[in-house]
């Protein structure tokens, strides 16, 4: 850059601005307030961007359970899952109780262990008291 070139169209020479020469400021009033963005620069960019709702998500976990006093939640997991499988054989896949021990163990358990049980009840090998096949 040449040392005469002007430097953002303010006819201010590029030693100008290394000194601190720049164009002076507009002056401001103290107190003064600007005026807030129109409604158009708050609008999408796109039309495709539409504002989506924000929706609520819920996280729930079991309940603490009297028969599981330690922070060892294993036995829990385990048995949450067999009271689940017990509840279905009894109620059926759609009763609202069984639902409530499909979640809780599910919040309790890793999901490699659940897939690993689900697979063993399926070849009727799994080593729990579990009286019915998955379907």
């Amino acid at each position: 850059m040449n040392p005469d070139d002007t430097v953002r169209g303010d006819n201010v020479t590029l030693p100008e601005v290394i000194i601190g020469k720049q164009a002076p400021h507009p002056a401001h009033e103290p107190g003064a307030v600007s005026p807030p963005p129109s409604s158009a620069d708050q609008s999408p960019r796109n039309e495709d961007e539409v504002p989506q709702p924000k929706t609520e998500i819920e996280l729930k976990t079991a309940p603490g359970d009297w028969r599981f006093p330690v922070q060892n939640q294993t036995r829990h997991c385990y048995t949450r899952y067999i009271e689940y499988h017990r509840c279905i054989k009894a109620k059926g896949k759609d009763d609202p109780t069984c639902e409530k021990f499909a979640r809780y163990y599910r919040s309790l358990c890793p999901l490699e262990w659940i897939q690993r049980w689900n697979e063993q009840v399926k070849e009727g090998t799994f080593p729990g008291p579990i009286y019915t096949k998955m379907e």
